[in-house]
């Protein structure tokens, strides 16, 4: 029984050692890639994006090709040139530069925040991001790293798993949390063996068991290094005269309550049958208009409770309809079979959403039975919109 003793006591000592020889190759390897970025004065490469979320039926692809120039002088410590085939970004590490090739515009912005570039896609993911944040990583002793080797598009590469409780990469630099039970956030970064540099970074969206969510980069052609674009290239003056002012589309004023509503008459998304729905065949009732389209997070995680609110006042001369804004039959159809609706979905709707003023979704309005805007609501508050639904039915 004392040998038995003394065996096991071998044996868990050597899987304690295989454990610490595990998580030092993983820092080991991070900082080797963290180095190498570091060392860059500039990077040229070419990326694609690729999103999906399957509940959503949202599927994206997009590339563009990346000049990114590291100088410590700079509020976020670089400038960089993106370019695609219809547009070409800038940021010359002062204000933004914004070329529209199919429209032959410029627009530029002075940025006074860091904050204003954090939404910035081309650096979403970016090299850039990579190299703020692996040091950040690394020194973060909760983030759970794992190492292992891969092959991807034929390329044999080294695979680094990072994961930590509610955390996800802010794409400057830090690690930002949310809290929402159920939802994981484990990222992928693969690295090529040869260069130690980055080919893709994944970020996966994990929603209880389902993992099949993804933001997945690829970076292509990495120049280490390269000679600098011409400093006139940086410059606003250097634009202008070929491109003209980009003239922001005249706002129109929010609907305010008493303005009578502008007539419309949408289809009516039924499998069944072909239909449409007119200001017209609402007279007499209480309507609630809500617009949304499928790529707004905020409107997909509203639409399980449209069915409430209609079965909680439709027997009272109460109609909710929604209004699809932007997207085609298909996404159209595949939110209906998942939310089958007691409602009538309405698509084409552009139109009237710019007429009433909205510039943004999750949006309604509250329309009283003489065809008349009674309130207007940005973001879904259910609590709110009962409310307001039930003091106007007691009122007429």
């Amino acid at each position: 029984m004392k040998s038995i003793f003394v065996l096991g006591l071998l044996s868990l000592s050597a899987v304690s050692v295989l454990a610490q020889t595990r998580d030092k190759d993983v820092i080991t390897t991070l900082e080797k890639v963290s180095q190498k970025l570091n060392q860059l004065s500039g990077v040229h490469y070419r990326y694609n994006r690729e999103m999906k979320y399957h509940a959503d039926n949202y599927h994206n692809k997009d590339s563009a090709t990346m000049y990114i120039d590291f100088k410590s002088g700079l509020p976020i410590g670089l400038r960089f040139q993106a370019k695609k085939t219809d547009a070409f970004f800038i940021y010359d590490g002062k204000m933004t530069i914004r070329l529209d090739n199919k429209n032959m515009t410029i627009d530029s912005t002075i940025i006074l925040q860091v904050k204003q570039l954090e939404s910035n896609s081309f650096l979403f993911n970016s090299l850039a991001s990579l190299r703020n944040n692996l040091p950040v990583v690394i020194a973060n002793d909760s983030i759970r790293k794992e190492l292992s080797d891969t092959l991807v598009d034929g390329r044999n590469l080294i695979s680094i798993r990072m994961e930590g409780r509610g955390m996800y990469l802010n794409p400057l630099k830090g690690i930002n949390y949310f809290d929402e039970p159920g939802l994981r956030r484990p990222y992928f970064l693969l690295i090529d063996k040869q260069t130690l540099l980055p080919y893709q970074f994944i970020a996966k969206i994990v929603n209880g068991t389902d993992d099949r969510d993804f933001i997945k980069v690829t970076y292509l052609d990495i120049q280490q290094n390269p000679v600098s674009p011409a400093s006139d290239s940086w410059s606003y003056a250097n634009y202008q005269n070929k491109y003209k002012p980009y003239v922001e589309p005249r706002k129109v004023a929010v609907v305010k309550p008493g303005a009578p509503i502008p007539f419309f008459n949408y289809p009516v998304f039924n499998p069944m049958k072909s239909d449409s729905l007119s200001l017209t065949d609402l007279k007499g009732k209480v309507v609630l208009l809500e617009f949304w389209f499928k790529s707004c997070g905020p409107c997909i995680k509203a639409m399980p409770h449209y069915n409430d609110l209609q079965q909680k006042f439709g027997k009272n001369n109460f109609e909710l309809v929604t209004i699809n804004i932007e997207d085609g039959i298909e996404d159209i159809e595949f939110f209906y079979k998942k939310y089958p609706p007691s409602y009538k979905m309405l698509y084409n709707g552009l139109g009237l959403f710019e007429a009433l003023g909205f510039n943004g979704c999750p949006s309604s309005l509250l329309v009283d039975r003489n065809g008349k805007a009674a309130r207007t609501f940005f973001g879904f508050d259910q609590e709110a919109i009962e409310k307001s639904i039930s003091e106007l039915l007691k009122v007429q």
